[in-house]
């Protein structure tokens, strides 16, 4: 969803149009420019709307449902999308509809993750989350596809037609939030466990039912365990004991995604590659962005089966290396020869990190945190993330732009040693979720199981068993379910009440 407007502002900035229609005339250059103090309150504001709209998402998406959260996302763009498309030759009313958009950008960013995550068998965990990068970058190649079509037009429909296709999406939110299910982990958190029952009979269509209500039994177990023995319910407690290194897991992915140049190549593509001497920047933005678009459909594939853990420490050193040899080559000469072997190290770039630090990042930001505090901890990281995003956009104009830092390409040194951070980080902080049930990642983390044997742990509580539960689900021929007690702690789950409330007990030995 962000992608289409923060990927249309990037090509909307270097129009010859917005800039006559919405900028100033500079005398000196005998031309109409949008100035640097407005590029950097333009494109850094927004960030902090995203911030606020993470922040909204916690305080309200644990209380009214994910679902409900769609809608409300929905109604704030629709207001957003409606003050731009209004927009005459005022460039702070635009940037006032960019802002209501990016609170709903941040309301999204926090609820559909955690949604996905929650409803997904943990197999394909990793599969379903990518969905939502893949789908942002569907948009990101629409925006730079629209600015191309239209960038030479003369009228004020070169910036505004893309801000008008916009209404697709709150429009498409609104219908699909009709026909999705509510989460069932957000269902028995809130004790509405039979209507928990009838989603997972919908998202587990064709398993057999007595082991959908398995499934459901240890669910609504867990969740009555997770409250009596560890109950966390405050935004203090995303800092207290496991609880703070998930919290720190997730803000860190977040914080290093933008510092390594995400932000950056998001807000000012055009401007950094018209720096490097690129001539036609809208078709290679085009280029770029479609690049970046299959690169995430091999997220598809490989989070789940390589995992999470190699992917973004591959990625961070080879987004290094990329950034690097661009500063270099742009810094010491901008031939044709040298601009496209910085051309060829960007595409590099977008592809690893697309694999990598996009798909990757929101798959670790929703997984990881307990179901307790999931919106909480969500919203921390990215809100903490878009902070960096912030400072990125307000920064990089006095980093980049001649009469202030003039860095131009050698910008780029600053998000390559971030990149060499990050891989740095992901040794020492980050361990391997893919294959484990959320019920698994609360075991691990209680334990405190060190980040080199997540992969290799042995799991023996609630969170085996529903494992064990959605693999059986998941199994088309029902003679392979295996049935019966977890050996390891003689746990077995008793069928419900009416009331629909599970109850667990010790096997005697």
């Amino acid at each position: 969803m962000h992608p289409i407007d923060f990927n249309s502002w990037s090509g909307q900035i270097g129009m010859a149009q917005f800039k006559k229609d919405l900028g100033v005339f500079d005398q000196s250059a005998e031309s109409y420019i949008v100035p640097s103090t407005w590029l950097s309150i333009g494109s850094g504001t927004p960030q902090a709307g995203l911030a606020f709209g993470c922040l909204v998402a916690g305080f309200v998406g644990r209380a009214i449902g994910r679902l409900r959260c769609f809608y409300l996302a929905a109604s704030i763009r629709i207001v957003g999308i409606l003050v731009q498309a209004a927009t005459v030759h005022s460039y702070w009313q635009f940037m006032v509809g960019r802002v209501i958009n990016s609170v709903s950008m941040g309301i999204i960013c926090n609820v559909v993750p955690a949604y996905q995550s929650e409803c997904a068998p943990a197999k394909i965990r990793g599969t379903l989350i990518n969905t939502y990068q893949f789908w942002l970058l569907v948009g990101a190649v629409m925006a730079a596809t629209c600015n191309w079509g239209t960038q030479y037009w003369t009228t004020h429909w070169a910036w505004r037609l893309v801000v008008v296709i916009q209404f697709l999406i709150p429009i498409l939110m609104l219908v699909g939030g009709a026909v999705l299910p509510e989460s069932p982990r957000w269902l028995v958190g809130k004790c509405r466990n039979e209507q928990a029952l009838k989603v997972l009979r919908i998202l587990r269509r064709g398993a057999p039912d007595d082991v959908i209500q398995q499934e459901w039994r240890l669910r609504i177990a867990t969740e009555e365990e997770q409250a009596e023995h560890h109950s966390a319910t405050t935004w203090l407690d995303c800092f207290r004991g496991s609880n703070l290194r998930r919290t720190a897991i997730a803000t860190g992915v977040q914080c290093l995604q933008n510092a390594q140049g995400n932000s950056f190549i998001a807000t000012y593509s055009i401007v950094f590659l018209q720096a490097i001497g690129v001539t036609d920047t809208y078709k290679v933005l085009i280029l770029l962005y479609f690049t970046n678009m299959i690169a995430s459909g091999f997220a598809f594939y490989f989070a789940d089966k390589i995992g999470r853990r190699p992917l973004l420490f591959g990625a961070a050193c080879v987004m290094a290396v990329c950034m690097f040899t661009v500063a270099g080559i742009t810094g010491c000469d901008n031939n044709a020869q040298s601009i496209k072997g910085a051309l060829a190290c960007l595409f590099i770039w977008q592809f690893v990190q697309a694999v990598g630090w996009s798909s990757c990042v929101w798959i670790v930001t929703a997984e990881t945190p307990t179901l307790q505090l999931r919106e909480k901890t969500i919203t921390i990281a990215t809100f903490a993330g878009f902070i960096v995003g912030v400072l990125v956009t307000y920064i990089n104009p006095y980093m980049q732009d001649a009469g202030f830092g003039n860095l131009q390409g050698k910008v780029g040194f600053v998000y390559g040693s971030f990149s060499v951070v990050a891989a740095v980080w992901v040794i020492f902080m980050l361990p391997e979720l893919k294959g484990r049930a959320l019920e698994e990642l609360d075991e691990m983390f209680e334990k405190n199981v060190s980040v080199f044997q997540f992969g290799t742990f042995v799991t023996e509580g609630w969170g085996a068993q529903i494992a064990r539960a959605e693999e059986n689900a998941a199994a088309k021929d029902h003679a392979t379910i295996v049935h019966g007690v977890e050996p390891d702690n003689g746990i077995e789950v008793e069928s419900t009440n009416e009331k629909g409330e599970a109850r667990a007990k010790i096997a005697e030995v």
